[in-house]
């Protein structure tokens, strides 16, 4: 723990950043949470939750090639602070969703909301190598995802016990607030933050093509855009959704349940990468043999989720999915940052997330069609998740025993 509170000592930069993402990741699960009881309080479909949740998923798969491209030729700073002021306007914008003639109005703000966002999360990423050194990426990438996990924590509890207690509208009052909040602390951070050679990009065009073009030349580069979709076999919000609105139903429409599994995630996702960190080091060959081990937790958490008896034991299976996911989103985020020169690491870091959210747009979308069409059981679905869950694990065993070769093929072929 000392090594994060040193790092956040000695670089009052990323200690800006890292103060605006914890404010602004709370407000994120008031606003999940929030969404999810509108949708549940209007339309009882499973279909219904995955189309939110698609609605938020797809625009940065859409925007992405656009995000990337403004991340690598503008100021990366002044990007996460128009991104978090119009996020703030739109979210107040959810008020107007009070009843069910106005609930595809929930689904159009969600696009808008998540359009904006789709901004924001390349050029943070490409931010950070700015703000610490080289041999502190790992240290800056593991608390940014511990910090995540542990708003999802708190933000889950708070969020679904708010929700609970004052209703709504608070949720979504606090989610406004948090990203004028977030923006303030990033408006504090000095310097200007454009890619070196930001001033050598042509057309927006041309630059998108010059990104794919080096992910594309790169295999082994090209295996880690792919680490965050290959987790994305069946949506744990859809499944959370269900198991708080038909087998757990605690608080307030379920709210208690929601919050409750949102938070044992959470804090599998906290444990994750900082159990790993202990168990091995920062070296490449580490590194991708953790993310194998990531692979690994989800098909057991969903297993245990499937079968669990009872609310504890689910929340074990749920702490066992964060885990895992946040391993790979990690390693997989220092590894592209240790990789990816910085002119390109904007378009690369977009076209990940874009593969990532195309992914969870798929699995959202196939979640809410099997509850809706085939009339499964919340536990038959999960069982059939860990089932396909298997397949990511055994793809990237497969890409770890090939990655000499991997590695020959791209050293090649000439760098971009």
């Amino acid at each position: 723990m000392n090594t994060y509170l040193s790092l956040l000592q000695l670089r009052p930069k990323y200690r800006s950043l890292w103060l605006s993402q914890v404010i602004s990741l709370t407000g994120d699960w008031f606003n999940t949470i929030a969404s999810v009881i509108i949708v549940n309080r209007y339309a009882d479909s499973g279909l219904a939750v995955g189309g939110l949740f698609i609605a938020r998923a797809l625009p940065p798969f859409l925007l992405g090639p656009v995000a990337g491209v403004v991340a690598d030729r503008f100021d990366r700073r002044r990007v996460i602070i128009l991104s978090d002021v119009l996020r703030a306007a739109i979210v107040l914008c959810f008020l107007l969703v009070d009843r069910p003639e106005r609930l595809w109005l929930l689904y159009l703000l969600t696009v808008l909301q998540f359009s904006v966002s789709s901004f924001f999360e390349p050029a943070r990423a490409a931010l950070t190598p700015a703000l610490v050194e080289p041999n502190e990426l790992l240290t800056a990438n593991t608390l940014a995802s511990v910090t995540w996990s542990a708003m999802l924590t708190l933000g889950g509890a708070i969020g679904g016990l708010t929700a609970s207690l004052f209703g709504v509208p608070v949720s979504l009052v606090v989610d406004s607030a948090s990203f004028l909040l977030s923006a303030i602390l990033v408006w504090n951070i000095p310097g200007q933050f454009r890619s070196q050679e930001a001033h050598a990009l042509e057309s927006g065009w041309k630059n998108f093509v010059d990104g794919l073009s080096y992910v594309r030349k790169n295999l082994d580069i090209g295996m880690l855009t792919l680490v965050k979709a290959l987790g994305q076999v069946g949506s744990f919000d859809i499944i959370a959704a269900l198991y708080a609105s038909r087998l757990f139903r605690y608080g307030q429409e379920g709210a208690t349940t929601l919050g409750l599994m949102f938070t044992a995630f959470g804090v599998g996702a906290v444990m994750g990468p900082l159990i790993a960190n202990r168990l091995g080091d920062s070296s490449t060959v580490w590194l991708r043999r953790a993310i194998l081990g990531g692979f690994l937790c989800m098909p057991v958490a969903w297993f245990i989720v499937g079968l669990a008896p009872s609310l504890p034991i689910v929340l074990l299976g749920c702490i066992l999915r964060g885990m895992g996911g946040s391993i790979n989103w990690t390693y997989s985020d220092v590894l592209l940052q240790m990789s990816v020169p910085d002119q390109l690491l904007g378009r690369v870091f977009a076209f990940d997330f874009a593969v990532f959210t195309l992914a969870v747009s798929i699995s959202l979308w196939l979640t809410g069609f099997i509850t809706d069409e085939f009339h499964l059981a919340p536990r038959a679905i999960v069982l059939l998740l860990a089932i396909g869950s298997l397949a990511p694990l055994a793809v990237w065993g497969y890409a770890l025993r090939m990655r000499p070769h991997i590695s020959e093929a791209s050293a090649s072929i000439p760098k971009v």
